[in-house]
C-alpha cells in the first residue's frame, strides 16, 4: 500500500470572475522512503495540490471539490477537521514555500521550534531544548543552542530554511511536503538545501514531496515526477524514464529548455511559445493543445485521460512521443 495515495483530486476558488479550478482531477501517490517530485509553471496546481493533502485550502474562497487522499488507507477527507491536528504536524508536515514570512519574527527560534514540541508532546522544559539542539544539529546548524536564543531577522535565507526544515522534522513525519523549498536562496545555498533533504530521507526513511519548476533539481533529487500543466497531471513516471524519454509534449518542452552545458552560448534557448490557459474558463480538450507542434482535431474536441503506457509510465496525451 502506499503510504500516500491521491486520487481524482479537485480544488477550486470561487472569485468575482468566476470558478477557479485549480487543481483539476489530480492522482499520484507517494512510496515509504522514496521522494516524488512535483514539477510543472507557476500556477499549474503544484502547491494547492499539496495544500489541499494537508487540508489547508482557506475555505472560503477555497474549497476541496472532489476525489480522495488515502493516508495509509484513510482518508483524509472524509475525516472531521479536528481529527486533522493528530495527522498534520504530527504524520505528514510541510515546509512552506517562503522562509523569510514563515517564521514569526517576534519570537525567538527557540519559542517557536518549542511551541511544536508543547503542542504535540507536551514536551517543555530542559527536555524539550535538548530534543531541539538534537534537531538543529542534524540540519547542519552550529551552535545550535546559541540559535535557540536568536530572533528570524538574525539568520540568513538559509539558515531560516534550514530551522523550518528542523521544525516539520521534530516531529519526525513519515512525509515530509517541502514546497519549493530552495526559492530565494543562492546557488550555493540551494545545493546544500537538497544534499540535506536527500540526506534525511536517506538516514530517517522519511517520504518527501518535493514542489519544483526546476528541471535540475528533480534530476538530482527525486526518484519518481509528476508533471502537471493547468491543474491537471500530463505525465508521471521514475525519473530515469521521464529524462531518458518524456512522451509528452510539455514534458518535453520544459526538458529542452534546461541550460545545456553543449550548447553555443550564442545558441537561443528553445522556449514553449504561447501562455497557460485561464482555469476561470479552461478550453475543451487537452490544455495543452494551443502550445503543441503536434495538434491534431482530436486534441482540441477530447480531454486525454492519463493512461500508462509501459509499466510506470502515464501519460495524458492523444499522441504521446515515442518511447526509449
Amino acid at each position: 500500500m502506499p503510504l500516500l495515495e491521491v486520487e481524482d483530486l479537485r480544488t477550486e476558488f470561487h472569485t468575482e470572475d468566476g470558478v477557479v479550478r485549480a487543481v483539476d482531477g489530480v492522482s499520484f501517490q507517494v512510496d515509504s522512503g522514496k521522494i516524488l517530485g512535483i514539477v510543472g509553471e507557476s500556477g499549474c496546481g503544484k502547491s494547492v495540490s499539496a495544500m489541499s493533502v494537508m487540508r489547508l485550502i482557506p475555505d472560503p474562497p477555497g474549497r476541496i471539490a472532489g476525489g480522495r487522499v488515502l493516508w495509509k488507507g484513510q482518508d483524509l477527507l472524509s475525516i472531521d477537521a479536528d481529527e486533522m491536528p493528530q495527522i498534520r504536524g504530527r504524520e505528514m508536515a510541510m515546509i512552506f514555500q517562503d522562509p523569510m514570512t514563515s517564521l514569526n519574527p517576534v519570537f525567538t527560534i527557540g519559542r517557536q521550534l518549542g511551541e511544536v514540541l508543547d503542542k504535540r508532546f507536551g514536551l517543555c522544559g530542559e527536555a524539550a531544548d535538548e530534543r531541539m539542539i538534537e534537531v538543529l544539529g542534524h540540519v547542519g546548524i552550529a551552535d545550535a543552542d546559541q540559535r535557540l536564543a536568536q530572533y528570524p531577522h538574525e539568520l540568513s535565507g538559509g539558515m531560516k530554511q534550514r530551522i523550518m526544515i528542523a521544525m516539520a522534522l521534530l516531529c519526525k513525519p513519515d512525509l515530509l511536503i517541502a514546497d519549493e523549498p530552495t526559492t530565494a536562496l543562492d546557488v550555493t545555498v540551494q545545493a546544500q538545501i537538497l544534499q540535506l533533504m536527500k540526506q534525511l530521507q536517506k538516514d530517517s526513511g522519511t517520504a518527501i514531496i518535493l514542489i519544483t519548476h526546476d528541471m535540475g533539481v528533480v534530476a538530482e533529487t527525486c526518484d519518481d515526477v509528476v508533471v502537471m500543466y493547468a491543474g491537471k497531471v500530463v505525465e508521471s513516471c521514475g525519473v530515469f524514464g521521464l529524462f531518458a524519454g518524456p512522451r509528452h509534449p510539455y514534458t518535453r518542452g520544459l526538458l529542452d529548455s534546461i541550460l545545456q552545458s553543449g550548447r553555443s552560448k550564442d545558441e537561443p534557448v528553445p522556449t514553449i511559445e504561447g501562455v497557460v490557459p485561464s482555469l476561470l474558463d479552461p478550453p475543451t480538450g487537452c490544455r495543452f493543445a494551443d502550445r503543441c507542434a503536434r495538434v491534431e482535431t482530436q486534441c482540441r474536441q477530447q480531454d486525454p485521460p492519463l493512461l500508462e503506457l509501459e509499466e510506470g509510465h502515464r501519460v495524458a496525451c492523444h499522441i504521446p512521443l515515442d518511447g526509449v
